[in-house]
């Protein structure tokens, strides 16, 4: 639940235990199978009772609780869903690299690898990408990087994973340096106005 609530970004920094409390409820001493009360807000506070209103909040909520169910039957632990760091990579002018995106957890499918530009040389296009990957076992989890420019400079990229639930990994900060080509005439500067071009995707 914590990790769907604090996904939305209305509810990111709303406060979810970070693991049980034992204690001594009828519910769950007299049980005959493993037993766990829930609950997620309380009418009594005013900021939960407006959040309880918010079907974005309890949609949330249950779909934490159904996670939690099914990981529990498929007996998995709740890891949160964070991507592995990414190595920066060189490329040349009008190059491009497939690059691995590994990562923990049990998303739900389908996800997508969402990779944002966070710094851009000056007069260069940073086109942000997606990757969707429909079922664990459809593809590999890779983006492509590319270099489409006239000149040397580095380019900046977040990814993360996001899955169908809108669970969302932390971002991976990773580098692209691209690098003038013998057969570039022009000189390696950050001047805007090359025209220049890389794109993540």
């Amino acid at each position: 639940m914590k990790e769907l609530i604090n996904s939305n970004d209305d509810y990111a920094n709303y406060a979810v235990a970070a693991a049980p409390e034992t204690g001594r409820h009828g519910e769950n001493m007299r049980a005959n199978m493993p037993s766990v009360i829930i609950e997620a807000g309380f009418h009594t506070s005013a900021s939960d009772a407006v959040a309880l209103q918010d079907p974005v909040f309890r949609t949330a909520s249950m779909k934490g609780v159904e996670k939690g169910y099914r990981l529990y039957r498929e007996g998995k632990d709740c890891i949160p869903l964070k991507a592995a760091p990414i190595d920066g990579i060189r490329l040349p002018q009008g190059g491009s690299e497939q690059v691995d995106v590994t990562f923990e957890g049990y998303p739900q499918y389908p996800i997508e690898l969402v990779t944002t530009n966070v710094g851009c040389p000056p007069g260069w296009t940073c086109t942000d990408g997606r990757v969707r990957i429909e079922a664990p076992d459809a593809k590999p989890s890779r983006i492509t990087l590319r270099c489409e420019n006239a000149g040397s400079a580095p380019i900046l990229w977040d990814t993360r994973v996001v899955d169908a639930d809108g669970v969302k990994s932390p971002a991976v900060r990773h580098v692209v340096q691209c690098i003038r080509t013998a057969r570039d005439p022009v000189a390696p500067s950050l001047t805007p106005g090359w025209g220049a071009a890389a794109t993540a995707g």
